[in-house]
């Protein structure tokens, strides 16, 4: 199974400082989701915890980023097969479940802020990069992951399609339990 994660990067986390209260005080204020991932909360951190992060985003997430927060949600959705509330879930009002679900995403999304760039010529830039190098490092591979994950998340309804189990079986089904039903029989 996958996770779904939505990853930022690590200069918002002076503009959201609670993000590293989930952290125990000896770990430090660097590289906050590099232990996070890694489980390693205290005592210095090395190439072999950066590593194990980067196996957890590869490998465990379907990734999203704070930049491409909309299309992100929607290609999370898809994977897992969320249907939007108003929606039908089957494969003729596909089409119709994906323009609802991008106008929920959208109205949803309007009161977010983007993401804040920074100077990186600047001193402040330069202090907050070697404190949080690997963090840095993880934000620019959970980019690239999702990047990589367009053409290899496969969306829950081409899973079951491939699997034998679309649409078509589930009316059958459906269709056989209706006419047990009004017959009398137990299924």
């Amino acid at each position: 199974g996958r996770m779904f994660s939505f990853y930022r990067h690590p200069i918002d986390y002076d503009v959201h400082p609670r993000l590293k209260q989930k952290l125990p005080p000896e770990a430090g204020a660097n590289n906050f989701l590099t232990r996070l991932l890694s489980d390693v909360h205290s005592g210095d951190i090395g190439f072999k915890e950066l590593g194990i992060a980067k196996q957890v985003i590869r490998q465990v997430t379907v990734t999203g980023t704070r930049d491409l927060m909309a299309e992100s949600l929607f290609r999370t959705g898809k994977y897992f097969g969320w249907v939007p509330v108003s929606g039908t879930g089957t494969k003729d009002g596909e089409e119709k479940d994906d323009i609802i679900a991008k106008s929920c995403i959208d109205n949803q999304l309007q009161a977010f802020p983007g993401e804040r760039y920074a100077d990186h010529n600047s001193r402040e830039w330069q202090v907050f990069y070697n404190a949080n190098k690997m963090d840095c490092q993880l934000y620019e591979l959970a980019r690239s992951t999702w990047r990589a994950q367009i053409q290899t998340i496969i969306p829950l309804t081409l899973q079951k399609k491939r699997a034998g189990e679309d649409d078509e079986d589930e009316e059958d089904g459906d269709e056989e339990l209706q006419a047990a039903a009004e017959g009398g029989r137990k299924v």
